[in-house]
């Protein structure tokens, strides 16, 4: 599996700023939300969810996961409406055959969320893009996960890696975000996809760009987007 790709090795150290909505302008915005910092805050727009999402709520066992669930779903309507001047309670949201969230009647709006153990983090653009986070695990056995889901050359990457684990997240979460930016969606056979050889289609000049950046010290984010150039802002809610 092969397209036109670039991904940037160097980690990025983003400076965070508040969350105020402001314009794309062709740029990226990238914003994160700590769980528990907003939880009281989110708990109280929980009327925001539709009734399908207010069952599914209602289905979760574990508190941790009701609350990262409903962060998730609260946020996404409060921080859309706001870059589309929509009530949250008015977005209607809708899936591609990939499940790939988009909003309806907005074809020039873009955006993509992940959440992991106390964070979500949302992309949003003009342009198609997709995000991936994912906490860093010490005592997590990757080696059968490795061996199904990632290309020879992968496998290569995080075995010389001095941390084989941050390495082993890096690459899970530069793979989810190109494949939620590009709206495939989880494929078959993942270790036929190389993240480590860039390739390029002559027929397809603006490149899908891959950057990385460390969250709270212990989360890997990646996230994917086509533009280019573009002015990249970082937010925190």
């Amino acid at each position: 599996m092969t397209s036109n790709l670039s991904i940037d090795w160097n980690e990025l150290t983003p400076t965070w700023k508040n969350f105020q909505v402001e314009p794309f302008s062709n740029g990226i915005h990238v914003v994160r939300i700590n769980i528990s910092k907003n939880l009281h805050h989110i708990s109280d727009q929980k009327h925001l969810l539709k009734n399908p999402e207010q069952q599914k709520l209602s289905r979760i066992v574990k508190q941790g996961d009701k609350n990262i669930f409903l962060c998730s779903q609260v946020m996404k309507r409060i921080v859309c409406g706001q870059y589309l001047n929509i009530p949250p309670d008015e977005i209607e949201f809708d899936f591609t055959e990939n499940k790939k969230p988009f909003i309806s009647g907005q074809p020039d709006f873009h955006f993509n969320i992940s959440h992991s153990g106390n964070w979500i983090i949302m992309i949003l653009s003009n342009n198609p893009c997709g995000i991936d986070v994912e906490k860093i695990q010490p005592d997590f056995d990757f080696d059968g996960v490795m061996k199904l889901t990632y290309h020879p050359d992968e496998i290569g990457y995080v075995q010389r890696s001095p941390d084989q684990h941050k390495a082993f997240f890096r690459i899970w979460t530069i793979k989810e975000s190109f494949l939620k930016a590009t709206g495939v969606g989880l494929i078959d056979n993942l270790s036929d996809l190389n993240m480590i050889k860039n390739s390029t289609l002559l027929e397809n000049p603006i490149p899908w760009k891959i950057q990385s950046f460390m969250v709270d010290g212990g989360y890997w984010c990646s996230f994917c987007f086509k533009s280019q150039n573009p002015k990249i802002n970082f937010y925190e809610y």
